[in-house]
């Protein structure tokens, strides 16, 4: 009997290693195919963006989950089974937890990489302020000053973030313009954006399914989320205004979210002006 036949002989006996590969191979892309089926539905859900933007987000990362979860599961429960007894089941297993580890391995350099970015971003701020320290808004969240020719605000961190704003933005905005984009960026704060950000991406570096549109629905949605929670203690008109100053601020960093987020603005005025 040769080793192949073998090894599925004694599989048969306990086939969790079998049963784990067959699920590896088929329960994702089964997954992703149902993702794909659902993301007309999540892209029309434009008049409840709270919601979208974490059903995007979930959606764009369930693939991936349900593959890294079954590899996990695999390379735990493998061991002490007889179809390791078998070549056929070592390279089989092998295959499976090389799989695996690779894909959290360049997860983590990518999320380290990331936060180096941020870490760097955050080393050349300075404390802000009278202007920027005298905002109610700053008093609920840190927010620190960046020299930069460069109009920008943008939320920066992960578990604890911050509120960057550049010299150039202090310039352009006035008072009201400014608390109101500092709410929008509390916002983002309050509602986890940036935790559920880094896990989005990390998950999309383990195992990169073609789930890009799902990931910039969820960019676009929170950025609508975020504004309908600021306008509840600011004008709409301010928050618009600060949009108009800031549109073409520059490219948002890795790890952070940018006030002004490219794709987002005409929608966003459009609804911020709409009385």
């Amino acid at each position: 009997m040769s080793d192949v036949q073998a090894f599925f002989a004694a599989c048969l006996l306990k086939p969790e290693l079998l049963t784990a590969a067959c699920a590896l191979v088929l329960v994702p892309p089964l997954a992703w195919l149902v993702v794909r089926a659902l993301a007309p539905t999540i892209h029309a859900m434009e008049s409840d963006r709270a919601w979208q933007a974490p059903l995007a987000a979930f959606a764009a990362t369930l693939p991936a989950l349900l593959f890294v979860a079954i590899g996990l599961v695999t390379v735990r429960d493998a061991w002490g089974s007889p179809c390791l007894n078998y070549l056929t089941g070592r390279i089989l297993y092998a295959g499976i937890a090389a799989v695996t580890v690779f894909g959290l391995f360049r997860a983590t350099i990518q999320l380290h990489r990331r936060w180096a970015e941020v870490r760097r971003l955050l080393a050349l701020t300075r404390p802000a302020s009278p202007l920027l320290a005298s905002l109610k808004a700053t008093r609920e969240r840190t927010a620190r000053e960046l020299d930069s020719d460069e109009a920008f605000i943008l939320l920066a961190g992960i578990v604890d973030p911050v509120v960057v704003v550049s010299s150039e933005a202090l310039r352009r905005l006035d008072g009201d313009q400014l608390e109101a984009a500092i709410r929008h960026e509390i916002a983002h704060a309050r509602r986890g954006d940036q935790i559920i950000s880094a896990i989005v991406s990390f998950i999309a570096d383990i195992v990169p399914w073609p789930v890009g549109g799902l990931v910039a629905l969820y960019r676009r949605a929170r950025e609508f989320a975020a504004d309908a929670h600021a306008v509840r203690h600011v004008d709409p008109v301010d928050l618009a205004g600060a949009l108009i100053a800031l549109a073409r601020g520059g490219a948002s960093l890795a790890g952070t979210a940018a006030f002004a987020e490219p794709g987002t603005v005409r929608g966003r005025l459009a609804i911020l002006l709409d009385d």
